[in-house]
C-alpha cells in the first residue's frame, strides 16, 4: 500500500492530529475551493488565501515547537503563519513539490490523495443530507439501466463498471439509512435533557433537528418519485441475472482474481442476492423502522412537554396510583372521593363562532400530483396512440407540401445542405428536418436525406447529421 510503502507519506495525518489541527483542516479546505475556480494554483494566490483565512479566523493560534521551520505560532504574522503553513503542507504530502510555472511562480496544487481524504471527511463528519439518500437511489436506477443497454460503455468491462458501482452505492444507502437510524436515538436523548419550556418552544418553532437529519427522508415519503425508481430497480434486478451481460461479469471476475469459473459465479451471485435483498426486503423494512421512531419521537417530545409544563411532574404516574387506589376502596368510599375531587376542579366549555364557521366550504380539488413516469410503463400500444396524436396535430402544418417548399427555399441554387452548416434556431426548422427523414424516398417528395455520421448541437436539439440533396 502507497502509503506505507512510500516515505514521503510518513507525516500524511500529521496536520490532523496536532494543536492547530482546526486551522489547518479549514486552510486545505480554502485551497481546494480556490482551486476549483482557477486553472492552476500557484503559491502566491494560496498564500492570499490563507492570509485571508487567518486575518478572519476565530481561533487561536497555538504555539507549536515539533514542525521545526514549518511551525505557525500567534507571535508571527499573517504573512509568515501562512509560508510556514504552505511549507507544513508541503513536508506532509498535501501540497504539490516546487516547481516553477508559466507565471514565473512556484504551483501549490493540492495533491489528489490529500483532496480524496478531506472529501472524506467531509462526506463522514460534515454530512449534508439534503440528497443523500435520493442520490444513492439515483446512481443504483442508472447503473442498472446502462447495464440493460448492450451498446453502453459499461457493459465492456461489466464487473468493474457495473457491479462495484452498484454494491458500493447499495453499501452508501445502508450507511445513511443506518445514520438516521441513530439520529433518531441523539434526538431523544437532547429532548430527554430539556429542561426549559422556553427551549422546548424553539425547538418546536425551527424543528431543526428533524430538518437537520430528515431533510432527504422526508423528501422521500412525501413525493412519489422515489418508489417508482425502487420498482424499477427491483424489476431490471430481475433482469439482468438473464443477460450476456451478466456472464460477461463472471468472466472478468474469474480473470482478475484468478479463479474457476464455478467459483466466479457463486460470488457474483452471492452479490447480486445480497443487493436483491436490500433493494426487495431491507430498504422496506428499514423505511418503516425509521416511520416508526419518527412517531415514537414525537410521542416521547410531547410527554416531555408536559412534564416540563407540570414541573418534571409525571401526572400519569399520579394518574395511575390514584386509579388503583379506587379500584380497592368499596363502591361508598368511591362516590365520596369522586364527590371531593370534582370539587378540586371547574372545566367550563367555550366556543367561538367565527368567518370559518358559517362559510360555505369550498369543493376541495382532488390531489393531481403525479409520481414518477418510468419509461417502461408505456406499453406499446400507448406509443402508437400518442404517435398517431402527434402526427395529426402536426398534419397540415409539416405535410410533405410543406416540407418540400420549405427545403425549396432553403436550397434555392445549391445542389444540397448539410444541419451542420445550418443555424437551427427554433423548434419549427427543427421539426422540418425530421420531417425531411421520414418522407426522405418518398415519390411525393423531391429530396433525398444521406446520414454522415455524427450528431449535431444546436440551440434547439441535437440532431443527427445529414446531408440533404434534390432528388432529381
Amino acid at each position: 500500500m502507497i502509503l506505507f510503502d512510500n516515505d514521503e507519506y510518513d507525516r500524511f495525518f500529521n496536520p490532523l492530529c496536532c494543536k492547530n489541527r482546526r486551522i489547518y483542516y479549514e486552510c486545505i479546505l480554502q485551497l481546494i475551493e480556490k482551486s476549483k475556480t482557477i486553472p492552476l494554483l500557484y503559491e502566491t494566490d494560496a498564500k492570499d488565501c490563507i492570509v485571508l483565512y487567518l486575518r478572519n479566523c476565530t481561533y487561536a493560534v497555538e504555539d507549536e515547537s515539533d514542525n521545526g521551520d514549518e511551525n505557525i505560532s500567534s507571535k508571527k504574522s499573517d504573512t509568515e503563519n501562512s509560508g510556514a503553513i504552505l511549507r507544513y503542507f508541503r513536508s506532509c504530502g498535501w501540497i504539490s513539490e516546487r516547481e516553477i510555472g508559466r507565471s514565473g511562480d512556484n504551483i501549490a496544487s493540492v495533491m489528489p490523495f490529500c483532496r480524496k481524504m478531506i472529501d472524506s471527511i467531509q462526506r463522514i463528519f460534515d454530512r449534508d443530507t439534503s440528497g443523500a439518500l435520493t442520490n444513492h437511489i439515483f446512481a443504483i436506477y442508472d447503473t442498472l439501466k446502462s447495464a440493460l443497454d448492450t451498446e453502453h460503455g459499461r457493459t465492456i468491462r461489466p464487473y468493474s463498471n457495473i457491479l462495484i458501482p452498484l454494491t458500493d452505492n447499495v453499501s452508501d444507502l445502508k450507511n445513511e439509512l443506518q445514520i438516521l437510524k441513530d439520529s433518531i436515538r441523539t434526538i431523544m436523548r437532547i429532548v430527554i435533557k430539556m429542561t426549559e419550556v422556553n427551549t422546548f418552544g424553539q425547538f418546536l418553532i425551527k424543528d431543526e433537528m428533524m430538518n437537520l437529519f430528515f431533510n432527504d427522508y422526508f423528501f422521500i415519503k412525501k413525493d412519489g418519485l422515489i418508489p417508482g425508481y425502487i420498482a424499477e430497480i427491483e424489476k431490471m434486478l430481475r433482469q439482468i441475472i438473464n443477460t450476456d451481460v451478466y456472464d460477461n461479469m463472471v468472466h472478468e471476475y474469474e480473470i482478475l482474481k484468478q479463479m474457476g469459473e464455478y467459483k466466479a459465479r457463486e460470488i457474483i451471485d452471492g452479490q447480486f442476492t445480497e443487493i436483491q435483498g436490500f433493494i426487495n426486503y431491507d430498504y422496506v423494512k428499514e423505511m418503516d423502522y425509521i416511520d416508526k421512531k419518527i412517531n415514537n419521537y414525537y410521542n416521547l417530545y410531547s410527554t416531555r412537554m408536559l412534564m416540563v409544563l407540570s414541573n418534571n411532574t409525571n401526572m400519569q404516574t399520579y394518574l395511575n396510583d390514584l386509579l388503583m387506589i379506587l379500584k380497592e376502596m368499596d363502591a361508598e368510599e368511591r362516590e365520596v372521593v369522586f364527590a371531593e375531587i370534582s370539587k378540586s376542579y371547574q372545566l367550563t366549555s367555550y366556543k367561538y363562532i367565527g368567518r370559518k364557521s358559517i362559510e360555505r366550504r369550498k369543493k376541495r380539488r382532488p390531489n393531481i400530483k403525479s409520481g414518477a413516469i418510468v419509461t417502461s410503463s408505456l406499453s406499446d400500444d400507448e406509443k402508437a396512440k400518442l404517435t398517431r396524436e402527434l402526427l395529426h396535430e402536426y398534419r397540415d402544418r409539416y405535410s410533405v407540401d410543406q416540407v418540400a417548399r420549405y427545403f425549396h427555399t432553403l436550397l434555392s441554387d445549391k445542389v444540397s445542405v448539410e444541419t451542420s452548416g445550418q443555424n437551427i434556431k427554433n423548434r419549427d426548422e427543427a421539426m422540418m428536418i425530421v420531417a425531411s427523414i421520414i418522407y426522405s424516398g418518398s415519390d411525393e417528395f423531391p429530396y433525398v436525406v444521406e446520414f454522415l455520421g455524427g450528431m449535431v448541437e444546436t440551440e434547439v436539439a441535437n440532431i443527427s447529421n445529414i446531408r440533404i440533396r434534390r432528388a432529381r
